[in-house]
């Protein structure tokens, strides 16, 4: 077994141990997500309600499994567990994420859920953020201009040739050593034609799965 399959096992123990009638469950994007939706998602699915997913890629994987994702995000705080991996964690739980390009949608599902388990494999664990990149999405229209803007943060700044899940810009903020995630995450929001930023400090998981070559760390956020 692999470090990112045993992150995804220890997501599927907890999850069996909350023992949730009629289960709603979100889905993130990303190899790990992937690998719990390819390998325990359907030994789930008796107790599942509706499932939640974050992008066309992982509605696609949730397909060839059989199940099938909701087209939506629910209006309100509904969601029972959301299971997403991330590009880095640092020792407060604080992520980056958007690597895949669906931080967006990916922070709204986190938002609308009770509980968020992030899986990762112990290479994303960082004493700091911001090695990996700050991945922003911005809006199309005058991206140009806001992309100036945001050189207030960081000189370097690298476009992506792919859109995101929505048809917008994803720019990636290079050089930035985030010593405040927090206080990053909000500045960075406040630009107009931002739409949102990769840095997860106001919905950090509520439990992180660290997987290993051998076995798992469940690292508990009221602990962290």
């Amino acid at each position: 077994m692999n470090s990112k399959y045993n992150a995804a096992l220890g997501a599927y123990e907890k999850i069996k141990s909350l023992e949730i009638d009629d289960l709603r469950i979100g889905i993130g994007t990303g190899s790990t997500s992937d690998i719990f939706t390819s390998s325990f998602l359907k030994e789930l699915s008796s107790s599942i309600e509706k499932i939640y997913s974050s992008s066309d890629r992982t509605t696609d994987h949730i397909k060839r499994i059989g199940l099938t994702a909701e087209d939506a995000i629910p209006k309100d705080k509904s969601i029972d567990v959301y299971i997403d991996g991330a590009d880095e964690v640092d020792k407060d739980l604080n992520l980056i994420k958007g690597g895949g390009g669906a931080h967006t949608r990916e922070k709204m599902l986190a938002d609308a859920s009770k509980y968020f388990i992030c899986i990762v494999d112990e290479t994303k664990m960082v004493q700091q953020l911001g090695n990996f990149g700050i991945p922003v999405e911005i809006m199309s229209f005058g991206f140009e201009n806001t992309i100036n803007k945001l050189k207030t943060f960081g000189s370097k700044i690298e476009v992506r040739n792919q859109k995101s899940e929505t048809g917008n810009v994803i720019i990636d903020l290079k050089g930035v050593i985030i010593e405040e995630p927090d206080k990053l995450e909000s500045e960075i929001k406040k630009v107009t034609g931002v739409i949102e930023v990769g840095i997860f400090a106001k919905n950090k998981p509520n439990l992180l799965i660290v997987g290993n070559d051998k076995t798992y760390k469940p690292i508990d956020s009221s602990i962290a």
